[in-house]
């Protein structure tokens, strides 16, 4: 491990319009401690010919390449070769304030935490805001929703030795694989603090996953990345607010349940209901008994939107309307 250096991890593919303004805006940091692993997977495009040029430009920039394995291995390739002692992510198509990085890594020191979360700010290719989510404040036991609200390890600055000591890694093949890690994170790491900061611009464009998504015709659920979250959670031992935990698992499965599922067929359903059921009945059985997923009195501070998709998600399960919700209204 180098002390006081941070990796930065890039997993790249068929990127060659957003890779220079990406890789541009994490070399310009005023934070330079850093080790820069650009994992080109497997590129078609123009990709790699830009890589090498930015490898020659500046030392501090290391290009992998791999065969087209998907996000998630690249991800895992950049955990294995990651010297610095402290860790992040960046999606090639996105980029960052010049300051974030230096923001993030006083935080981490001022706060002598393991996880730091960070804002978003959605934009256009052309620069103009979407829209900005800024975390305010997080209070153990008392306040933890931003682990949640934003679980994607890209606004996320770690110590990698939190990585290490649990051997976490992504799974590949599955839509939303970020939020279990979130998930098992924010169960077991008792230092987590937020930056009041959004320097992290999330660029949305036509080409993004997002905007490709078409529920379970393009995408595979997180069945086995949330599987082995909550069983290495339950092996392991929730250091943080057990509701708050519920309540992130309960988040996840509303997710898979009303967004994930959008087009997927009568048995691919079943299945995603068989599942829910399973998981809240062996991991999270003292839901029904838990304030924070109640719609009234429920001072957590999520939108009311999720609150609700919460709330309803438990009282299906308790009555095993799950699938019949689900054939009547999430076709």
């Amino acid at each position: 491990m180098v002390p006081d250096v941070t990796t930065v991890i890039i997993p790249a593919y068929n990127c060659e319009k957003y890779i220079d303004h990406c890789i541009r805006s994490v070399v310009s940091q005023t934070l330079n401690k850093l080790e820069i692993l650009v994992i080109d997977d497997g590129s078609t495009d123009g990709t790699a010919e830009k890589l090498a040029e930015w490898s020659k430009k500046d030392s501090r920039v290391t290009v992998i390449h791999q065969e087209n394995h998907g996000v998630a291995s690249a991800r895992n390739k950049g955990l294995e070769l990651a010297a610095g002692e402290f860790l992040t992510f960046v999606d090639s198509d996105d980029y960052l304030d010049v300051h974030y990085l230096e923001r993030m890594h006083d935080r981490m020191l001022h706060e002598n935490a393991e996880i730091i979360i960070a804002g978003l700010t959605y934009v256009k290719p052309d620069g103009s805001v979407i829209r900005t989510i800024v975390p305010d404040a997080y209070e153990r036991f008392e306040k933890e929703e931003w682990t949640f609200r934003i679980s994607c390890t890209a606004a996320h600055y770690y110590r990698r030795s939190l990585w290490e000591r649990y051997h976490v890694r992504f799974t590949g093949g599955e839509r939303g694989e970020d939020m279990p890690i979130a998930l098992f994170f924010s169960a077991v790491c008792d230092k987590i603090g937020v930056l009041s900061d959004a320097g992290y611009f999330y660029v949305q464009h036509e080409s993004s996953a997002m905007h490709q998504f078409r529920g379970l015709k393009t995408f595979s659920l997180p069945y086995r990345s949330l599987s082995r979250a909550v069983r290495m959670t339950a092996k392991t031992g929730v250091v943080n607010g057990q509701d708050f935990y519920e309540l992130f698992v309960l988040r996840i499965l509303a997710t898979c349940y009303y967004d994930l599922s959008r087009g997927a067929d009568a048995k691919a359903q079943k299945k995603l209901c068989r599942y829910i059921a399973k998981v809240m009945a062996e991991y999270i059985p003292g839901y029904k008994h838990n304030m924070r997923t109640r719609l009234i009195g429920n001072r957590t501070e999520v939108p009311f939107a999720q609150k609700a998709a919460v709330w309803l998600l438990c009282r299906l399960a308790e009555r095993r309307l799950l699938y019949v919700f689900a054939r009547a209204f999430l076709r």
